[in-house]
């Protein structure tokens, strides 16, 4: 016997906060944050304004909104990898860097990106939260790599989250560069992320030699 459907509305109504979130974003993107009204988001969405107050207290809580939706479960990923993985800290750091510039580099979070650095200094209380949930959260699963490989032997001994934010913020300003002038060669992830790692890794080897 076949499991009964769930009726229609009931459906709709508990995907209602993700196709909010989804267009909300995307008229962020496009029009910037500040300029961007609630109406046009509910119209965008297929709600009513009043719907979107059912889930979201004010179009600063819906901004919080979407970058937990986006970070929350990629960082929950990297540090249930940190935590289970059980090898050497430079193959790690390999890992997490790719995973580092697959999520910098989707299309999401490089908006979310650009639209903090934008709009920053007219909405700090949207550009903390990222800080908090996104970038510090990051460069801490990074600083317990590093403190690993130091412990180990593996790595010469340095200040893990200063040196986090070494290998973490390049990261975040090439998906930027990219966003805002566009796919080049000279900023082809592909190209730098290599480059980048060679230089991370040696920099942190304590032979001096990429192991």
């Amino acid at each position: 016997m076949q499991p009964a459907r769930q009726p229609k509305r009931q459906r709709r109504k508990e995907a209602r906060p993700a196709e909010i979130i989804a267009a909300a974003l995307k008229l962020f993107s496009e029009r910037g944050f500040a300029a961007t009204r609630l109406e046009d988001v509910a119209e965008a969405a297929g709600v009513s304004k009043a719907t979107i107050y059912l889930y979201f207290e004010s179009k600063e809580d819906l901004f919080k909104a979407i970058i937990r939706e986006i970070a929350t479960p990629r960082l929950d990923a990297i540090e249930a990898l940190v935590e289970g993985f059980d090898g050497r800290a430079a193959d790690l750091v390999r890992g997490l860097t790719e995973r580092a510039r697959a999520i910098a580099g989707s299309p999401d979070v490089r908006a979310v990106i650009k639209l903090v650095v934008s709009e920053a200094g007219n909405f700090p209380d949207v550009a903390a939260f990222y800080r908090d949930e996104m970038v510090l959260r990051g460069l801490r699963n990074i600083a317990r790599i590093i403190e690993r490989g130091i412990a180990s032997g593996e790595f010469r001994r340095c200040d893990p989250v200063a040196t986090g934010q070494s290998i973490i913020l390049p990261i975040i300003m090439n998906a930027l560069a990219r966003e805002v002038f566009g796919e080049t060669p000279e900023l082809d992830p592909e190209r730098f992320l290599p480059s980048h790692l060679d230089f991370v890794l040696h920099g942190l080897a304590a032979d001096k030699e990429t192991r």
